[in-house]
């Protein structure tokens, strides 16, 4: 009966095994113009309510992308703290072998716990260490700090393997790219290599351009539509903007189960630990543009991307009728197709047409509160006045093509 039951879950929950499809990197100061890591996650999952908390009960203060619900106050699933601490990680589906000891730790639980209490690699090796075995984990946990670190940590049940960005043997190009499978782990069972290879062959072309950047993640990365294992761009296929062309949407960075994503800069080993800065996409990413988040003494944070606890952010609101919009089938295996004239078009009023000019002006907006290359921390004021410049840019242009929030 036992095993009756197990098939009869595997069949009515198929996609339990790949909906927790994640794409990262991990770019080693000494790689970047200003000798500051940058860390990206581009997160899937199947809560699609994302939105920015900011944490002030534990050791250390932190700003997290969470889940709204239950546990919005205690996991993180990528976040900063106050000492420069960076954390996220992408699921891995082939580390542990036989059946896992689920329920012991979430990955959500430890990155929230290591924000809370870890201020450095060494820190948050010695925090996995003290974990108790078998963990029940299978997940990349990538982290940068203050002091020059940026590595990922392939953890399993009972093992912990680092991955570091700053050894050239290892990273000869200055990055890694992680999606949802370990290194070490067995090759045939991992996921996410369409992904892999997308984002391998950007960031090879980026790193010999010398343009491992947080812009060139925003512009080419976060909302790339490429298949990797077909090399087929879905925007090279959009037609006129009132015609409904509907395309296969699954294995691009880019998909139906994307929900968030963060771009972390952190700060050359010696400076401010509080000029590391988040570029936070608190909604679906193909509907959201990134919004630049800092830690501060009053605990500030874009109206548009937080909410009070158990609320949704009204940014991820409107990212989800947008993404509901682009979408339109609703039945069977029809949710798993796009109408990319939503997102791109020939009459160039798709959301990525509009929204990437958009974020360059963000950008630009960014780089005059503290300097070119953002190496001092600005204080609440300027953070204030700054979310409310943005803020206000953000609802005209939404709308202006045609939504509010």
């Amino acid at each position: 009966m036992k095993k009756i039951v197990l098939a009869l879950a595997l069949i009515l929950f198929p996609i339990a095994n790949n909906i927790d499809a994640c794409t990262s990197i991990i770019i080693s100061g000494k790689y970047t113009a200003d000798g500051r890591p940058i860390m990206w996650k581009h997160r899937d999952t199947s809560n699609e309510n994302n939105k920015l908390v900011y944490i002030t009960n534990g050791r250390y203060e932190y700003i997290a992308m969470v889940n709204v619900g239950e546990y919005e106050t205690s996991d993180a699933w990528m976040g900063m703290n106050e000492t420069g601490f960076c954390i996220m990680n992408t699921a891995s589906y082939n580390l542990n072998t036989g059946d896992d000891d689920n329920g012991r730790y979430g990955e959500g639980g430890i990155m929230g716990r290591a924000l809370k209490t870890c201020s450095s690699l060494r820190e948050f090796e010695d925090f996995l260490k003290s974990l108790e075995k078998p963990t029940g984990l299978e997940s990349n946990f990538g982290v940068i700090d203050a002091h020059g670190g940026a590595a990922y940590y392939e953890v399993g049940d009972s093992t912990i393997t680092k991955i570091d960005a700053n050894d050239k043997r290892i990273a000869p190009m200055g990055f890694i790219v992680m999606t949802n499978y370990s290194f070490n782990g067995n090759p045939d069972k991992g996921q996410g290599y369409s992904r892999f290879i997308t984002a391998s062959n950007l960031f090879y072309r980026a790193a010999m351009q010398g343009d491992l950047t947080v812009e060139f993640i925003l512009r080419n990365a976060e909302r790339n539509l490429v298949n990797g294992f077909t090399n087929t761009d879905l925007t090279d296929l959009a037609g006129t903007e009132r015609e409904v062309k509907l395309l296969h949407f699954r294995d691009n960075i880019t998909r139906k189960t994307s929900t968030s994503s963060a771009v972390f800069k952190g700060v050359a080993p010696g400076s401010d630990p509080a000029g590391t800065m988040m570029w936070a996409v608190g909604g679906w990413p193909a509907a959201t543009a990134a919004y630049p988040v800092w830690l501060n003494d009053e605990h500030v944070l874009p109206d548009l991307l937080t909410a009070p606890r158990g609320q949704n952010s009204k940014m991820c609101d409107l990212a989800l009728r947008m993404k509901s919009e682009s979408m339109p089938v609703k039945k069977g295996h029809g949710q798993d197709y796009i109408n990319i004239n939503k997102l791109w078009n020939k009459e160039g009023s798709g959301y990525l047409q509009w929204i990437r000019p958009l974020e360059d002006r963000i950008i630009n907006l960014t780089k005059t509160i503290s300097g070119k290359h953002q190496k001092t921390a600005p204080g609440s004021k300027q953070i204030k006045e700054r979310y409310s410049e943005i803020d206000e840019l953000l609802i005209s242009t939404y709308k202006n093509n045609g939504y509010t929030f």
